[in-house]
């Protein structure tokens, strides 16, 4: 009696054990069927159920994993893939991959870098562990290794359909001087998605670092406008496209000020507006920006020898010395500061100081130096 007490408790323990592995199997295909049709809270659910039944049922935590990822609550992930590793040590693709996809949505990009790599040593073809490294790379600022893994990606994968991948691509070619194959990319992403106003800026960079100027204001201006002149990226772009290449400092002068009434800690940008003002013979105006410019650096010695022209201009004189002299404590070579002093003595009436600075650039014995000094001799008294 009591053996057959004892076989009918083992057969209903393994009735309930089967019943038990069935019902995890069966959460686990609910939450399946949930992830297909998208519904993923009803799925984490589902799949949560699942492993509470049978706790070692890695693939169960795998897609829990996968669902937290997809929800953007990655901490869960990470502690749902580690349930997956610790039940199937075995190196798997896939889980090295989301936990990668969970570690850059933290922004430790590290660990994910870590995560993406070994995905690649476990299935080289695994074409999105390329791309999400590569943005990774993209986000630390290594364009170079951000571009290799772009590359990798479009060599393994068809049909690219995502502007993103095709604007970060973009701006890393922009930042190795790639500048053709960066219009291409960029290109994709606008043909994608032709409201991506960061892409045109790119491209209107890339044309201008290719010298097609009206092609690099054409997007730039396409950029502007889809942001309602909100963006100072491309109103900044037009500038320098009429400061460096057009030389039309009245237009560059026009988009400086405008720019930088929205970005206003750009030290270029103002020197630039500085400058051209000082190129206008308008000296008074030059002031402020060029001040602007040295209270964001001040080591910025364009920016002072530009200040202390447009001082100079102004018959601030000892202002203008003391800027030039802070330029030749720096850069005991700098010819346009000993310049400029040059001609300040010379309205100070200080023939002395005149003469040394005739002397200094004499003694620089460079082409411009000694031209500098012969024009300076000309106000020797």
């Amino acid at each position: 009696m009591k053996k057959y007490l004892f076989a009918l408790c083992l057969c209903s323990l393994s009735v309930v054990y089967c019943a038990a592995q069935t019902t995890a199997k069966e959460w686990f295909d609910k939450g399946i069927s949930l992830k297909k049709d998208t519904k993923y809270k009803e799925a984490i659910d589902a799949f949560k159920k699942s492993v509470a039944l049978q706790s070692s049922y890695s693939e169960a935590w795998h897609q829990l994993g996968w669902c937290y990822n997809e929800l953007g609550q990655y901490n869960d992930a990470i502690t749902a893939l580690k349930k997956e590793e610790l039940n199937n040590p075995k190196d798997k693709a896939s889980t090295n991959f989301e936990m990668g996809y969970a570690y850059e949505g933290l922004k430790k990009f590290d660990e994910a870098i870590t995560r993406f790599s070994n995905t690649i040593d476990l299935d080289d073809e695994y074409g999105s562990a390329y791309k999400e490294r590569g943005y990774c790379y993209f986000k630390k600022k290594d364009y170079e290794k951000a571009l290799s893994d772009f590359n990798e990606y479009t060599t393994l994968t068809e049909n690219i359909e995502d502007a993103d991948f095709y604007y970060r691509k973009g701006w890393c070619e922009n930042e190795v001087g790639e500048y053709d194959n960066a219009i291409e990319s960029l290109k994709n992403c606008v043909a994608i998605d032709d409201t991506y106003s960061d892409a045109f800026s790119e491209l209107g960079y890339a044309y201008n670092q290719l010298n097609k100027n009206d092609e690099a204001i054409a997007n730039y201006r396409t950029a502007m406008n889809l942001d309602k002149g909100t963006d100072s990226r491309s109103i900044l772009g037009i500038a320098d496209v009429y400061y460096d290449k057009l030389k039309n400092y009245d237009s560059a002068t026009v988009y400086y000020e405008k720019g930088l009434q929205l970005q206003k800690d750009n030290k270029t940008a103002y020197y630039k507006l500085g400058w051209c003002y000082n190129d206008k013979e308008e000296y008074a105006n030059a002031i402020s920006p060029l001040k602007q410019a040295l209270a964001l650096d001040p080591d910025y010695n364009e920016a002072k020898t530009e200040l202390g022209f447009a001082n100079y201009k102004l018959g601030r004189y000892d202002d203008a010395l003391d800027l030039f002299r802070q330029i030749r404590n720096k850069n005991s070579k700098d010819e346009l500061s000993r310049y400029y002093a040059g001609f300040c003595y010379y309205y100070k009436n200080d023939q002395l100081n005149l003469q040394q600075m005739i002397t200094q650039l004499t003694n620089l014995n460079t082409t411009q130096s000694l031209k500098y000094a012969e024009t300076l001799k000309k106000y020797i008294k």
